[in-house]
């Protein structure tokens, strides 16, 4: 199977970043401030990073439910009867129900999943702010449509029928239906999903339909008297996309440290996210987030200035420039500049990250971010014509630059400041 993604680059990255920006810019012109810079920023960042792995590892996973239902399906069902598309997409839900639960239940899926349940803001950016590694563990669970002989073809579309219903059931709108509540998963029970309160905590695991919540015994309704606090009771205080994905896999090899015994260390791995080996308290592992109660929780919103705002924006631009070209030529790149692309990329995510945590950074930054740039476009000389390269260094390391001077630009209360903060807030 080819790996030239760039079909489709062109046809997913609109659908991906198109809805979020025309989203934000209404929460704009509204003035409901639903979509923070931070926030709306690294939820962006997040599904870039994402969606690069899944276009590698799909490749893969396409080859293997092809050869699973081409050599052992069940049942040689014809692919274009209604019947079967019927099938397919009660068949694909109640896959999708037991996956979801099985992130929840089970730590080291968890480490994929969490990446999700981060947000402490909810809208429609927060249905692709998805773990880099999603795609390793989302497939295994829908090995069974393959054996009873749904093709890749009909799975994908369904699956694409889900992840339209899962963008539009991530918003604070349609307070209350409680009638369709009875048969789908509806913004307000995917609310509850999202909730750090002990209440609602591992509630309403349906994609499309919440049959399977109703008969599983993890069904919720969203109580006017509990009102909803978005995020996790683990202590991820970062915006950083890779402090994000990583976290909670770093707190599992604190429990896997301090467990003694062989059952332990498995237990760690393998056990609900909630164990704690003996000696290692809540606090200690989780962080003092861990015991704030909801009622009393407030999202992290380090004050940023408007210029420091406006210099993150411009980086996200580089960010998006770096992976479109990384993903349009990722087939024909030499190694070593495909290398120092990745790196860059991801660096430059993380780089806003820390800015967006209020952490101050210095020179020594910046010059790592001067030296990526410079490396990727010279490790490109033979693929690439030497004006282009250097007149994308250039142009790169230039805008890279400026945004490291708006970071550590001095607030002014001038008229133009004012406007700038107006236009960032």
């Amino acid at each position: 199977m080819s790996m030239d993604f760039s079909e489709q680059l062109l046809f997913t990255l609109p659908l991906y970043l198109g809805p979020l920006i025309i989203f934000a810019l209404i929460d704009f012109i509204r003035g409901t401030r639903g979509y923070r810079v931070n926030d709306t920023l690294t939820n962006a960042t997040i599904a870039l990073g994402n969606l690069g792995f899944t276009f590698i590892l799909v490749v893969g996973i396409i080859a293997v439910y092809n050869y699973l239902y081409s050599n052992f399906a069940l049942f040689d069902l014809d692919q274009t009867s209604g019947l079967t598309w019927l099938i397919a997409f009660v068949f694909y839900d109640f896959c999708f129900y037991w996956n979801h639960r099985v992130h929840h239940a089970i730590s080291i899926f968890w480490v994929d999943h969490i990446v999700h349940h981060t947000a402490e803001n909810l809208n429609f950016g927060v249905s692709i702010r998805n773990s880099y590694f999603m795609e390793v563990t989302m497939w295994l669970t829908f090995i069974p449509m393959a054996l009873f002989g749904i093709s890749i073809e009909v799975f994908l579309a369904v699956s694409y029928t889900q992840m339209t219903w899962a963008f539009l059931i991530h918003t604070k709108y349609l307070k209350h239906t409680p009638r369709l509540d009875k048969i789908f998963n509806t913004p307000s029970l995917h609310r509850v999903h999202h909730a750090r309160n002990t209440k609602y905590i591992d509630k309403n695991y349906g994609g499309i339909f919440i049959i399977w919540d109703r008969l599983f015994g993890t069904y919720q309704r969203e109580s006017d008297k509990f009102p909803v606090t978005y995020g996790v009771r683990e202590s991820i205080n970062s915006f950083s996309p890779l402090m994000i994905n990583t976290q909670y896999l770093r707190i599992i090899v604190k429990k896997f440290r301090h467990s003694k015994t062989l059952i332990d260390k498995l237990k760690s791995i393998f056990y609900s996210p909630g164990w704690l080996p003996a000696g290692l308290s809540k606090t200690e592992c989780l962080g003092k987030i861990a015991d704030i109660p909801s009622k009393d929780f407030k999202p992290k919103n380090p004050p940023l200035t408007a210029t420091i705002k406006l210099s993150c924006m411009l980086r996200f631009v580089v960010i998006l420039a770096v992976f479109s070209y990384l993903m349009l030529h990722f087939y024909d790149l030499p190694w070593l500049q495909t290398t120092g692309l990745s790196i860059l990329f991801f660096w430059l995510c993380h780089y806003n990250g820390i800015v967006f945590d209020g952490v101050k950074v210095t020179w020594k930054s910046e010059a790592l971010s001067q030296i990526l740039i410079v490396f990727s476009g010279l490790a490109g000389l033979g693929y690439t014509p030497t004006n282009i390269v250097s007149a994308a260094i250039i142009f790169t390391s230039f805008i890279s630059f400026v945004c490291y001077t708006l970071h550590n630009s001095k607030p002014s209360l001038s008229r133009k400041n004012r406007l700038l903060n107006l236009l960032t807030e």
